[in-house]
């Protein structure tokens, strides 16, 4: 063969790849025009609400590929205990996701120190897709480590065919029970602050309220105490159980996330009940936001994290995160500049006035708190099962505070 018949074979098998490559309509990509998005099914999460969830993003994804023909988006969606294993599967490849959505409880500092994250630079018009708050406490070190996606708001259901009202004050919990009215309440780490926050607690106060804490800690553990010596007062550590309890009608009331109404209205319908949860003896319940969080792969080339972010801004426009709060009914839009009809939607209404006493934790706070979360549990169990006294273990408990807040506020 002669040398320029082989030069013409090249040139001509170059310029045939090369056409492929650009198409990006016969699986060679261009490269970056290729994204892979993963989402975390969240053991803890309510199933149906987590497939409602799951279309809406497939539906999102759609319009952004239309908008974006030449991009190839890759989603999938893992469970909690399978999520690491396929980040760990796929860095050690060199093909770390390019985004994850994760639930809210999730360590973003240890994904970072394993090198599975990395942090997002957003401009001052981009950040005015986000309430300023949400964005704040997910920094650190002055990166942003994550984006919120929706709002999943603290509340309290309850069975209104049993239970016409539901309780206003932690004190009315052990006075309905009292009366044979069942209640299931978390004794797990996760729902530690429905219930200390109305005592004023929180695991990291400010110095001004530090002469203040053990006083108020006691007084805590003594309610867990009384409440747990009441037969129709029950403490469960893990959501599927309450869950199940209000369904079953083993429990008339619960507090609850407004992610698991769908389920709750399934089977309740009109008899389902839903409030702000009950005020304590310093004041209203501050539940710590749910927020599931849009993250940033640390393997991707910079058109892949260009799209990545692109995509992950579209799910937060106006237009988008109205219509998932109208669509689901179920969660609240992280986008400041949107006014819902709170008056035609009286559900969204009560989400809304939750949310004006909820509170927030730095990505810091929340390491130190997951670092100790089993330690925690295991001392408020000691006090709810009555192996050990409020008095001994309020010490205890200020110990582990003590510890967890190594920075003064």
């Amino acid at each position: 063969m002669g040398q320029s018949r082989l030069l013409a074979i090249v040139l001509a098998l170059s310029g045939l790849l090369a056409g492929c490559s650009s198409s990006g309509t016969t699986g060679i990509f261009e490269l970056g025009s290729s994204i892979t998005v993963l989402a975390e099914l969240s053991s803890k999460a309510d199933p149906i609400e987590q497939a409602r969830v799951q279309a809406l993003l497939q539906d999102q994804i759609k319009e952004f590929k239309r908008i974006n023909p030449q991009l190839h988006i890759r989603f999938r969606a893992l469970p909690s205990e399978r999520l690491e294993q396929e980040v760990i599967y796929r860095t050690q490849r060199g093909l770390g996701p390019d985004l994850m959505l994760l639930a809210s409880n999730r360590d973003l500092i240890s994904l970072q120190q394993k090198a599975y994250i990395s942090p997002v630079v957003l401009s001052a018009q981009e950040q005015s897709n986000f309430r300023s708050s949400y964005l704040e406490h997910l920094r650190y070190r002055g990166q942003q480590l994550a984006a919120p996606l929706l709002v999943y708001p603290a509340l309290a259901c309850f069975n209104r065919k049993k239970l016409p009202q539901s309780p206003q004050t932690l004190g009315a919990i052990i006075r309905l029970g009292q009366q044979e009215h069942s209640f299931g309440i978390n004794s797990n780490f996760e729902g530690l602050d429905l219930v200390m926050s109305g005592f004023g607690l929180t695991p990291f106060p400010h110095k001004s309220n530090r002469s203040y804490y053990p006083k108020r800690l006691l007084k805590a553990l003594q309610w867990y105490r009384e409440a747990n010596l009441q037969p129709y007062i029950s403490f469960v550590d893990n959501d599927e159980e309450l869950r199940q309890g209000l369904v079953a009608g083993r429990f008339e009331w619960i507090p609850c996330s407004s992610g698991w109404l769908p389920s709750f209205q399934r089977v309740l319908g009109a008899d389902l009940g839903i409030a702000v949860l009950p005020a304590g003896p310093e004041g209203p319940a501050k539940p710590m936001l749910r927020m599931p969080l849009w993250v940033f792969g640390a393997q991707s080339n910079p058109n892949q994290r260009k799209f990545a972010k692109q995509f992950m801004l579209f799910t937060v426009n106006t237009v988008n995160q109205r219509a998932m709060a109208l669509k689901l009914g179920t969660v609240l839009p992280v986008n400041p500049t949107i006014a819902l009809p709170l008056k035609a939607y009286p559900t969204l209404a009560v989400m809304h006035a939750s949310t004006k006493n909820s509170g927030t934790t730095t990505l810091e706070q929340k390491h130190f708190l997951l670092q100790y979360s089993k330690k925690i549990e295991r001392l408020l169990d000691l006090v709810i099962t009555g192996v050990q006294s409020p008095n001994a273990i309020a010490p205890k408990f200020q110990q582990l505070f003590n510890a967890m807040a190594p920075m003064d506020q």
